[in-house]
Order: structure tokens, then C-alpha cells, then sequence
């Protein structure tokens, strides 16, 4: 009896040390998953960071066109000053010629039959092209000169050392405006409107100061300076 019950004390033991065992072992794989992640870091590579947009798509998103159908897009095209459709007018590029001319002074295209191609003066600034035109006003005989040049800054400084900057009146407008000179002193009497950023400008002559601002008040037609190079649809 007692070398039964030696025999089942035996038998427990040995059972009890390959339970032991066995638990030990699945605690040590336990504990070495929990050490390790699935994928590249396991194999030496750095986890793949959460996908975020970039700074550059973020921006392209927030400035994309509104998709809401009730947003209305802004405008950006148009038509150039030669008829051409657009897309921006920025790439119109700037009025040129005698037709240029009559777009940025209405009143040159309506008076064309009454103009004639101009030579340059050697005693005034560079121009491009010159048209001048025969009018009257108050009864007297009035000259106006279209002008294309080629720099509005010699102009302006050209003006100004002859006319003198007391005698300048700015306009404001987009692209810097306008600004017209009034020389009424010396003989013809004298105005000159010119663009600060845009290579045109119209002169009247008359005999007298008044015949000048008649027709400088109604027979010269300007061009806003934000229509130079064409109108947005």
C-alpha cells in the first residue's frame, strides 16, 4: 500500500514540473511579443507615421475654387484691347500702334479722320508712336497729340523740369493712376495727361488757356488705368 501511494506522489511531481515548465516557456514568447511590433519596425525599418496632407496640399485645397454650386467663381478673364478672349487679362499684354492708341483714347479712334501720323520732337521724350489731331474749341484752333512712348517716367520728368510740379495734379487710380500737367503760361498753352505705369499720353495746344481746358474737359477721352490691357467678362 505504501509503495502505491509513493507511486501516485511520483507521478504528481512529475506532472507538476512539465506544467511548470510549460507555463514558463509560454510567459517567455508572451513577453517577447510584447516587446515587437507586427510589419517593418520588426525587421529594423522605423514605423510608418500617420498619413497627414502636406503644408503645400493643405494650401492647395484651401485655395482651390469653392465645389458649392451657389458660390460664384471669380472673375478672371476676359477680353484683351485687341478682341481677344482670355483667360487673364495679364497676358494681353499692353496696347500697341495706332490701333493700341485708339483703344486707350476712345476720343483718338473717333477722331482718326482728322489725325495724322506726327514726327517725333527732338526737344521733348522719346515716343514710339505720335498722332496729332485737328479740332477747335471756343472758336479756336486746337491741336492733340496721341502718344505712345517709350518710358512714362522720362515723361514724367521731362514734364516736371518744364512745367514744374506746382503745376501737376494726380489722379488716383489703379497701376499708380494718373496725373495731368497745365501750362498756361508759355504759348501754345499746354495739358498733358499721362499714366504713371503705362507708356501713353495725350497733349492739348490752343492759343489760349481757355480753348485748352474746353478741349481738355470735352474732347479727350482717357481709359481707366485698370482697363489698359483689356476688360474682365
Amino acid at each position: 500500500m505504501s509503495d502505491v501511494g509513493s507511486r501516485l506522489h511520483w507521478r504528481d511531481g512529475v506532472i507538476l514540473a512539465v506544467l511548470a515548465v510549460v507555463i514558463t516557456g509560454g510567459l517567455v514568447h508572451y513577453s517577447r511579443d510584447l516587446g515587437t511590433d507586427d510589419g517593418p519596425r520588426a525587421q529594423g525599418q522605423s514605423p510608418t507615421p500617420p498619413s497627414h496632407p502636406s503644408s503645400q496640399a493643405t494650401a492647395q485645397l484651401e485655395g482651390a475654387p469653392s465645389s458649392d454650386p451657389a458660390t460664384p467663381a471669380a472673375p478672371t478673364g476676359g477680353t484683351c484691347w485687341d478682341g481677344r478672349e482670355t483667360a487673364a487679362l495679364k497676358l494681353c499684354g499692353l496696347p500697341a500702334g495706332a490701333r493700341g492708341l485708339e483703344w486707350v483714347f476712345p476720343s483718338f479712334a473717333e477722331d482718326r479722320a482728322r489725325c495724322h501720323r506726327a514726327q517725333p520732337n527732338d526737344d521733348s521724350y522719346p515716343v514710339v508712336e505720335s498722332y496729332a489731331c485737328f479740332q477747335q474749341a471756343l472758336g479756336q484752333p486746337v491741336t492733340i497729340t496721341y502718344d505712345q512712348v517709350k518710358d512714362p517716367g522720362q515723361v514724367e520728368d521731362w514734364l516736371v523740369a518744364r512745367v514744374g510740379k506746382d503745376h501737376m495734379h494726380e489722379v488716383p487710380g489703379p497701376h499708380g493712376g494718373r496725373c495731368v500737367f497745365t501750362d498756361g503760361d508759355n504759348r501754345p498753352a499746354r495739358i498733358t495727361g499721362m499714366y504713371e505705369q503705362f507708356p501713353y499720353v495725350v497733349s492739348v495746344y490752343a492759343d489760349s488757356p481757355q480753348a485748352a481746358t474746353r478741349a481738355w474737359r470735352t474732347l479727350v477721352r482717357q481709359r481707366s488705368p485698370g482697363k489698359i490691357r483689356g476688360v474682365r467678362s
